[in-house]
């Protein structure tokens, strides 16, 4: 009897290069990306000359569009591009950038000159099997969500509330640190259900990717699971997060895994509040299959800040730490992790 259908799926985290060269972009990283059926991670800005920069942005960042060769001596197979950088340069910078993968054959999904455009999937085609992949930003800043007739990138509208706290009255216990509400703008969810619904009727699996969360804590906020959670129920088979450019959570719904934030994979900007946290990633790869995802595993690295970033051994402290880490924010949602084979295995909750 033949074999089901299967092959190899690497994910990275958010890549920001604003090197002079993207040869080696990728360093001891790229074969493990070339050698996988699926390889994707997220371009965090755009590849660009023209445009001019958003006013009011405090923080700001794109590379010149001869880094693609970096991304495309890895050998990815799909970007995703939805972010809160992708338009720091306006809307031309944008569409330059996308030009430019286009150019050089990567494809993409998550922005466009129109909402429509920005929310069209990407379906490869591996090994017998359909990958749908889709990808999705909360992270907004003014005038960057794509809508109907505007350019932008695929948003995913979070709202935030902040009230005191049950039995904290200001006027006792002034200065108290208010409790943080946060959902998922209903008409979106409701978008997103039905987008995955839909990409899943053509995709055997569906990668969905999400900008969310805040910038430099791995706290999972309702939102993040709201949106996670639905994502799963509507058909994805996998959701990988990032922007907080620090570690988060692991967590698992109807067997299917939400990585909260796997870190800064390339991030050559290095930001005043940016720390030695900012330096732990991982890529996370599984065997994908008509049942979803099988024997996922985690592969520690070291962001690369000016240089290649750093694929880590066993035994070294900053892989110790990583796995230690991963280990300790998963934990509440009942995921392990542990070295199997010479893999680090990640286990979901029994």
């Amino acid at each position: 009897m033949a074999s089901e259908p299967s092959c190899s799926l690497l994910i990275g985290g958010d890549i920001a290069p604003m090197r002079a060269s993207g040869k080696g972009l990728m360093g001891a990283a790229a074969p493990l990306f070339k050698a996988a059926d699926v390889a994707t991670a997220n371009l965090e800005h755009a590849l660009a000359r023209g445009g001019k920069l958003v006013k009011g942005k405090p923080f700001f960042h794109r590379g010149h569009p001869e880094l693609v060769e970096g991304l495309v001596e890895a050998g990815f197979d799909v970007l995703t591009v939805a972010n809160n950088h992708m338009l720091d340069w306006g809307e031309e910078s944008l569409f330059e950038t996308l030009q430019v993968l286009k150019k050089h054959n990567l494809p993409f999904t998550g922005a466009g000159r129109n909402l429509a455009e920005a929310a069209t999937p990407i379906v490869l085609e591996r090994k017998g099997l359909k990958i749908g992949v889709l990808a999705y930003s909360s992270t907004l800043p003014m005038g960057f969500p794509a809508e109907e007739d505007a350019p932008g990138v695929n948003p995913l509208r979070a709202v935030t509330t902040y009230r005191p706290r049950p039995g904290r009255d200001v006027n006792e216990y002034p200065g108290v640190a208010p409790e943080i509400a946060t959902w998922v703008v209903p008409e979106d969810l409701e978008r997103m259900r039905d987008d995955i619904w839909a990409l899943k009727r053509k995709a055997d699996v569906v990668l969905v990717n999400q900008h969310w969360g805040t910038s430099m804590t791995p706290y999972v906020h309702d939102f993040q699971r709201e949106a996670g959670r639905a994502a799963i129920d509507a058909g994805a088979d996998v959701v990988f997060g990032g922007h907080q450019h620090v570690l988060s959570a692991i967590e698992y719904h109807k067997g299917k895994p939400i990585l909260h934030c796997t870190g800064n994979l390339i991030f050559d900007k290095f930001e005043p509040f940016f720390t030695g946290e900012t330096l732990k990633t991982f890529l996370f790869g599984a065997t994908l299959a008509k049942g979803g995802l099988e024997d996922p595993y985690i592969v520690p690295c070291k962001c690369g800040v000016g240089e290649p970033c750093r694929v880590l051994a066993p035994g070294d402290p900053l892989e110790a730490e990583i796995v230690r880490q991963l280990n300790e924010l998963s934990a509440p949602y009942g995921v392990k992790l542990e070295r199997k084979g010479g893999r680090v295995a990640v286990l979901p909750p029994a």
